[in-house]
């Protein structure tokens, strides 16, 4: 099990945890077949930032079994993935900073997953930042002829004591497995303490200065804790985890096919800024015998109600695929799976979303 701190301020973000829990005693987060839910704490949907500048997005998640990991979507594309989020009794709180390249709009979305690799539904965040011109002032100077008195100044030197500075102390980090050695399939948990160091980050996130980390593994595994010292210069310390033989699983007979994904990026209904193409993503599904690939149908509109087929694509190993889109058109897409023994799932519904003329 993990110990993490929460920012190093326990007494507000508790008091934070209780105003969260109390709001959602009155409201219906959406969730996910398997009650995976996730939403944007902030940035607050349609704010807006004078000039481009780094932000922070932060929020929370929640499911039955835990929080595995969130995802972080900027415009469609992947921004970062928060694995195994800070645990805050019922939930899970997530945390990232970023700096868009350009002025203009930019659409947040979060997804969450659960421990069996259940995802919620998005939640999404729009924010624009724009240039803020500042005005020119004309100073025009007033000459005189009233002469510039000369002022004679004689310096005073006193006497000043030399400071002496205390050293900072020496920091103290350990970073150790126990056990280093498993066989596969085994588990071993991963520790560490600290000592006069600002911060210590593990798995992408801050940590208490004295933590653990349990996993159990099938084939070696290096992990690394870095260190921020109190002089601000970083270090990292990697451990690394030897394991032998193979995790080993049978497979049963699978005759029955997968089910339908659930597409989730863009938005269905959102409308996009003018572009040459688009990511269009998708919760991915499991099966016994594995995915060996999805299928997705795109269309667009010609005429109110008349749609064209845009392109097909598949197989595509991967949860996403970029497709080819023009300024000004609306689109509807959908997407199917299909396992590692050849059967093909139903296809999911239609999703819809529009890009401007500019």
């Amino acid at each position: 099990m993990k110990r993490k701190t929460i920012f190093g301020q326990p007494a507000l973000h508790l008091f934070t945890l209780l105003v969260i829990l109390s709001l959602l005693a009155g409201c219906n987060l959406p969730a996910s077949a398997g009650g995976v839910s996730v939403w944007i704490d902030v940035p607050l949907d349609g704010l807006a930032f004078p000039s481009v500048q780094g932000i922070k997005i932060s929020g929370h998640a929640a499911s039955p079994g835990g929080v595995s990991r969130v995802e972080i979507w900027i415009n469609s594309a992947l921004l970062t993935t928060i694995n195994d989020p800070i645990t805050e009794g019922e939930l899970a709180r997530f945390y990232t900073e970023w700096t868009p390249t350009a002025p203009g709009e930019y659409v947040i979305q979060a997804l969450a997953f659960g421990a069996d690799g259940t995802a919620s539904q998005p939640d999404s965040a729009r924010v624009t930042f724009g240039d803020v011109a500042a005005p020119v002032i004309s100073v025009t100077p007033v000459v005189t002829d009233t002469p510039t008195p000369v002022i004679s100044v004689t310096p005073v030197v006193t006497d000043t004591p030399t400071a002496t500075s205390t050293p900072p102390p020496d920091a103290v980090v350990q970073f150790w497995a126990e056990p280093a050695e498993i066989r596969a399939g085994a588990c071993t948990t991963i520790r560490w303490h600290a000592e006069n160091v600002q911060r210590v980050i593990f798995g992408g996130i801050d940590q208490s200065l004295d933590g653990s980390y349990r996993e159990c593994l099938c084939s070696n595994q290096r992990y690394t804790l870095t260190i921020i010292h109190l002089d601000g210069t970083e270090e990292r310390r990697p451990v690394d985890v030897a394991v032998s033989g193979v995790c080993v699983t049978p497979t049963p007979p699978d005759t029955t096919p997968p089910p339908a994904p659930t597409p989730a990026v863009p938005a269905n209904g959102l409308t996009l800024s003018c572009r040459a193409s688009q990511n269009l993503v998708w919760l991915p599904v499991s099966d016994p015998s594995g995915i060996s690939g999805y299928y997705v149908k795109l269309e667009m509109e010609v005429t109110p109600g008349n749609w064209r087929s845009a392109g097909g694509y598949g197989p595509v190993t991967d949860k996403q695929v970029n497709v080819t889109v023009q300024c000004g058109g609306i689109y509807r897409w959908m997407v199917r799976a299909q396992d590692g023994a050849g059967n093909v799932g139903p296809w999911s519904g239609w999703w819809q979303f529009a890009i401007t003329l500019s």
